[in-house]
């Protein structure tokens, strides 16, 4: 792949990642940010040097796996509260 094309398409990642970051989207928006975090940084470090994103990549697998770890359990714990 071209690098220009392996920039866009990590930055298209990148920036969805960010979105579903700040969301959080009940912890499954958290959940797809930390993945596509993780596969960003993959991709980026593979290109050694030819591709940005690496600050974004660390943003969105830290915000994530935060994100992961305390929305998720909120989110489970108001469910079961409900169906009470």
């Amino acid at each position: 792949m071209e690098d220009l094309e392996l920039q866009v398409k990590v930055s298209r990642m990148l920036g969805l990642a960010f979105a579903l970051s700040i969301t959080g989207l009940g912890g499954i928006g958290s959940f797809v940010a930390l993945v596509l975090g993780l596969k960003a940084l993959r991709i980026i470090k593979a290109a050694r040097g030819m591709i940005g994103g690496r600050w974004m990549a660390w943003w969105c697998i830290l915000a994530g796996a935060f994100g992961t770890l305390t929305i998720t359990p909120i989110t489970v714990a108001l469910i079961l509260r409900s169906l009470k």
